[in-house]
């Protein structure tokens, strides 16, 4: 061997371990000799050793490149996909093999036919290589085939892409439709990807008639006004908005928070905008309605609305309620209240400050009222007038049993209350009386027909009226028709007999004192008033002797 040869084998045994591929050298007989960097997945996945044998998987293919000198074939370790070509070199009396990694060329290949958007790819030469399902209208169209050489506009495209080396994007029509089409070229692989969208509708929707009466804007993703129509000139100039400019932030927040209905003031009117995404396009597109005349009417029977009670003014506004003269008999339970000495407090309050504190007082007690679902009726000064069972009704006893707690909770806001008079300077307590009787009263609407007045009338009036006057400060007094559909769960004591206008005989009254308390299940026993706090877990109690002289103690101690 001559010295130059020997040199040559000496290059070619120094393989730089910085080529990017993989290269293996491996001997005539099959002992693996070399193997770069690049290499070592493929020599751990055939768990391949130096100056060790290869295995027979790979040593057929060695055999086949010794004796036609050159070999190519394919492997597939886990996720990666290898084509390697082996050339026989005599003066080594081996085989080296080149690598490359074909996973992309492999996944690039293998378009689903499941997409519902046109996917074609086409070599450098304008050569059809594939197109999926979606792609047939396409082709068909085109008349385009498999292995041919495509006709124009695609040759044209694929031209100037292959010469430019960068995507580009065109517009396809054929016929009615309109398909907008990137072209991708792939380098590696010496052709071009084209993805097609069908934008037949996109090209629909962007003509909107300017006749539209409504407001119609549309954007894009990024905020930026696109295109708006006449009825939308108001809009667009109160806001100072311009096409291709973003919309002012009232607009924004509400697309970004992807809200698919806002309402907003701009100048004098009132819109509802509701708002449509159209993602296949990348833009939004905002349906604009002036709705100026319904808010301001919608105000003035908001401003209405404080003239009524809740349950009635639902009543009237969702038609169960004719606004004429019709009234009912019905069986309610009415409740009256009043502050005592109301006529004292009044003379030494200033007109402000009176003022304030009787709004205070009504404003909480009427949120307890309807928090029980209780009609008011009216204020008289100070008084007030509730009734339950019209215009909804839970049953004669629920509305009772509504009632009377709904007194309780009243008698218990007012220890609040009366540390607000009391920084008023007022010697005299905030004390109230409260009455009340259930009974068939006659309800409805009374009046002329000018002017009505939701009401209840009869003796059952009269007499709550009268057990509110017979009440004793902070007392709650019920009747004994009341009292009888109430006494399950509202603790009650006689009080005494009254006398009453329109009726013959005497009426039994009943002193409200509390709630029945309910059988007690839990461990725990939990209560608390004013000044007072009691919490009993009976599972930790250990010497309930203990436990019962302490409150016993206690109970003396506070009646003493």
């Amino acid at each position: 061997m001559s010295d130059s040869d020997k040199n040559l084998i000496d290059i070619l045994k120094k393989f730089p371990d910085q080529n990017p591929n993989p290269v293996i050298r491996v001997s005539g007989n099959g002992i693996l000799e070399y193997y770069n960097h690049p290499s070592e997945s493929i020599i751990k996945f055939y768990n391949l050793k130096i100056n060790e044998k290869i295995g027979n998987d790979l040593l057929e293919h060695i055999n086949v490149a010794i004796s036609k000198k050159v070999h190519s074939f394919e492997i597939k370790l886990e996720s990666l996909s290898y084509s390697f070509k082996c050339v026989y070199i005599k003066e080594l009396d081996g085989i080296n093999i080149y690598g490359t990694d074909i996973t992309a060329k492999e996944v690039i290949d293998k378009f689903p036919d499941s997409n519902p958007n046109p996917v074609m790819r086409v070599s450098y030469q304008g050569v059809l290589g594939y197109y999926n399902d979606a792609s047939s209208k396409l082709v068909e169209a085109l008349n385009l085939k498999i292995s041919e050489t495509v006709s124009n506009p695609i040759l044209k495209y694929v031209g100037e892409v292959s010469i430019s080396g960068r995507s580009a994007n065109y517009e396809i029509h054929i016929g009615n439709d309109t398909y907008a089409a990137s072209f991708v070229p792939v380098p590696e692989f010496q052709f071009i990807i084209v993805y097609a969208t069908d934008i037949t509708a996109l090209k629909v929707i962007k003509k909107f008639p300017n006749q539209n009466p409504n407001p119609v804007l549309r954007v894009d993703l990024e905020g930026n006004l696109n295109y708006f129509n006449e009825a939308s000139n108001y809009i667009v100039k109160k806001v100072s908005a311009t096409v291709g400019a973003r919309l002012p932030e009232e607009f924004l927040e509400n697309l970004l928070n992807e809200k698919n209905k806002f309402e907003l003031e701009i100048g004098s009117k009132t819109y509802v905008f509701d708002i449509v995404r159209i993602k296949e396009f990348g833009f939004y597109l905002i349906y604009g309605t002036d709705i100026t005349d319904s808010k301001d009417k919608e105000r003035i029977l908001k401003k209405l609305s404080k003239y009524f009670s809740p349950q009635v003014y639902n009543s009237i506004f969702s038609g169960e309620l004719d606004v004429t003269i019709n009234t009912k008999r019905k069986n309610l339970t009415v409740f009256f209240s009043d502050i005592k000495s109301f006529t004292t407090i009044t003379e030494k309050l200033e007109p402000e400050i009176l003022t304030d504190l009787i709004t205070n007082y009504l404003t909480e007690m009427t949120n307890i009222a309807i928090k029980y679902g209780g009609t008011v009726d009216k204020y008289i000064g100070d008084a007030i007038m509730i009734f339950f069972g019209d215009p909804q009704s839970k049953g004669t006893k629920e509305d009772a049993i509504a009632c009377v707690t709904m007194a309780l909770e009243m008698k218990k806001k007012l220890r609040k209350l009366k540390k607000d008079w009391e920084r008023t300077g007022l010697s005299e307590s905030l004390d109230v009386r409260m009455g009340i009787h259930t009974d068939v009263c006659t309800v409805g609407n009374f009046g002329s027909s000018d002017r009505l007045d939701y009401t209840v009338l009869g003796n059952g009036v009269n007499l709550a009226s009268r057990l509110e006057s017979m009440a004793e400060a902070n007392q709650i007094l019920i009747s004994e028709n009341t009292h009888n559909l109430i006494n399950e769960d509202i603790e009650s004591q006689f009080f005494s007999e009254i006398t009453a206008k329109g009726r013959a005989h005497p009426v039994k009254a009943y002193q409200v004192s509390g709630i029945v308390p309910k059988k007690i299940k839990e461990e725990v026993i939990e209560a608390s008033e004013e000044g007072f706090e009691l919490r009993l877990d009976r599972k930790k109690v250990k010497n309930k002797h203990e436990v019962l002289s302490i409150l016993e103690e206690t109970i003396e101690r506070l009646t003493s």
